[in-house]
């Protein structure tokens, strides 16, 4: 096959024919592309390339791993069935740079050739490949690395790479054909091996090795059909923080640690576990940059000092900056309609609220008793743009308000039992903001008018701690989360 390289036609090669690959191109040079991992499986029998993209893993092809390279999904999950030991950041093997550390487990995916698979001890001093949340697109250009064998070498000593054009993208996967070098060639060694996409001075990864005609590799017999198909990495960003937080260090103490569901019917974490903020901070979620979902903030009372991030990873704040005094309460919402969130503050000794606008003014007015009362804020009635309100702890008691002006409430109710936290949120994606509260016994939540039919549903979840909404994936619809400070 010349030319353009369909999926179909590819992968039943594949299933027919030659098992796993690798790649024949230029010479890496020396400790470039550092993240890639020489993986020999069962001392000898296998070998396949990976990246490393956490300390503790390696991503790579789990068909590396299958009794059948044309069955990747058969891995289980575990330990794998041979001893594998992964070398890292050695672009030149008859050297001894980089580190070698055993593989402890597999986490194998069951609809693409993927498998996760966590390293005894972390690797060290070697950054980790970034992940890429972008769809490869024909035409798009991306740099492909492996350890397989070339032209000439049955075993290379060296790390190859080599450019490849996207010829075609399916929902899993992509084929791709040389580019240049024009006669570079995915062979046996190379499964599992990244396709990088250069952004700016780095690179990120886009999917990784899977299977070829193998046309050019040395002791093939295929002359005239070329090309490779790969393995699909952009949408699965989620699930690959979420399986490396199993492997997050002890949590300090004091530390902020996020555990966030995007489902309001179950009790297990769906995304990467973090950390962010630290006690005696306040966990708070908004739209920060107006860009997809949700992510986390944290106030000081103390300092009366906001951190905001826009990411869900964890680490340093985006932006922090000092709102209000010592004591007050934050309270966050789209004051001025929008995507984007605000912040603000309430203060408890005057029962006051201050909102802080994008354009730096900010408005204040009264409301409630202050003391004990706890701030929220949400569009209540669709009108576009959000207003606080108050929850008095101990009657259980909403107080909303629809624009602002001193005085009366508009609009009061009773949820929940004394004790209980309030929340709020968008449970069904309607563009309204409902109620809810969070019973510390249980750690149950419970959302006002999230069923179909209005009523409210429950889920227990996570075991006490600090109770956060909001809408992690940027779906429309607000779901639980659960911070713990570390001890």
């Amino acid at each position: 096959m010349t030319g353009t390289v369909t999926t179909v036609a590819l992968t039943a090669a594949l299933l027919a024919g030659t098992p796993a690959p690798a790649l024949s191109g230029d010479a890496a040079p020396a400790g470039a592309f550092a993240f890639t991992a020489k993986l020999d499986i069962g001392d000898g029998k296998r070998a396949c390339t990976g990246a490393l993209v956490d300390p503790y893993w390696v991503v790579t092809a789990a068909s590396c791993f299958a009794d059948n390279p044309a069955q990747p999904a058969t891995v289980p999950a575990g330990p794998p069935a041979l001893r594998t030991t992964a070398t890292v950041g050695r672009t030149d093997l008859t050297t001894t740079a980089g580190q070698v550390r055993d593989i402890a487990e597999l986490v194998p995916r069951t609809d693409r050739d993927l498998v996760m698979a966590r390293l005894v001890n972390p690797v060290i001093d070697i950054t980790p490949l970034a992940l890429s949340s972008t769809a490869p697109t024909v035409g798009e250009e991306l740099r492909v690395a492996g350890y397989g064998r070339t032209r000439t070498e049955w075993v290379p000593d060296k790390l190859h790479s080599a450019l490849f054009t996207v010829d075609g993208v399916d929902p899993t996967g992509l084929a791709i054909t040389a580019k240049a070098p024009t006669d570079a060639t995915v062979c046996k060694g190379d499964t599992g091996g990244p396709a990088l996409r250069q952004v700016g001075d780095h690179y990120e990864l886009a999917a990784l090795n899977s299977r070829s005609w193998q046309n050019g590799c040395l002791g093939s017999t295929e002359t005239t059909r070329t090309g490779a198909y790969d393995t699909r990495t952009d949408d699965l960003n989620d699930w690959i923080k979420f399986v490396r937080s199993s492997t997050m260090p002890p949590q300090a103490p004091g530390v902020l640690r996020w555990f966030l569901s995007d489902s309001a019917q179950s009790n297990v974490s769906t995304r990467a576990t973090f950390d962010f903020g630290k006690s005696p901070m306040i966990p708070l979620a908004g739209n920060w940059d107006g860009i997809g979902g949700d992510t986390p903030g944290a106030y000081d009372p103390t300092t009366a000092h906001f951190y905001l991030t826009n990411s869900l990873d964890g680490g340093p704040s985006t932006t922090d900056f000092g709102f209000g005094d010592r004591g007050d309460v934050p309270v966050v919402g789209r004051w001025d309609g929008g995507r984007t969130s605000e912040v603000g503050i309430y203060r408890p000794s005057t029962a006051e609220f201050h909102l802080r606008h994008h354009d730096g003014t900010v408005t204040s007015f009264r409301l409630g008793d202050g003391g004990s009362w706890k701030p929220i804020a949400g569009d209540w009635t669709h009108k576009g743009f959000d207003t606080p309100g108050l929850f008095n702890p101990d009657t259980a008691t909403f107080y909303l308000v629809n624009s602002i002006h001193d005085g009366e409430a508009d609009i009061t109710f009773t949820f929940g039992a004394r004790g209980d936290t309030p929340l709020t949120g968008d449970w069904n994606g309607s563009g309204t903001t409902e109620v809810g509260i969070y019973q510390t016994t249980g750690s149950v939540f419970h959302f006002r008018g999230a069923a179909p039919d209005g009523s409210t549903t429950s889920v227990s979840y996570g075991d006490g701690g600090l109770p956060v909404t909001g809408d992690w994936s940027g779906s429309g619809k607000s779901t639980q989360g659960i911070v713990v400070p570390g001890r």
